[in-house]
C-alpha cells in the first residue's frame, strides 16, 4: 500500500513539474509581451515545452485533463499566430 502512495506521489509530482515548466515559460512570455519586449525566445520556450507535455499526454506518458490538454493547445494557437504576424 505505502508503495501504491509513493509511486503515485512521484507520477503526480512529474505530472506537476511538467505544468509548472509549461506556466513559467507562458508567464515569462506574457511578462515581456507586456513590457513591449522582443518575445520571440519565450516564445520558442513555451513552443517547445507545450509540444512536449502535449505529445507525452497523447502518448499516455503523463495525465492531464482534457481541460489543461485544451487550455494549453489554446495559449500555444495564440502565440504561434502572434510569431507568424
Amino acid at each position: 500500500m505505502d508503495e501504491n502512495i509513493v509511486e503515485l506521489n512521484i507520477v503526480i509530482g512529474g505530472i506537476s513539474k511538467e505544468l509548472l515548466d509549461v506556466q513559467k515559460a507562458l508567464d515569462a512570455y506574457r511578462e515581456k509581451q507586456k513590457r513591449k519586449e522582443k518575445v520571440d525566445d519565450e516564445a520558442l520556450i513555451f513552443i517547445e515545452k507545450a509540444e512536449l507535455v502535449i505529445q507525452k499526454a497523447e502518448r499516455g506518458e503523463l495525465t492531464l485533463t482534457d481541460d489543461q490538454i485544451r487550455r494549453i493547445k489554446s495559449n500555444l494557437v495564440k502565440i504561434l499566430k502572434r510569431l507568424a504576424s
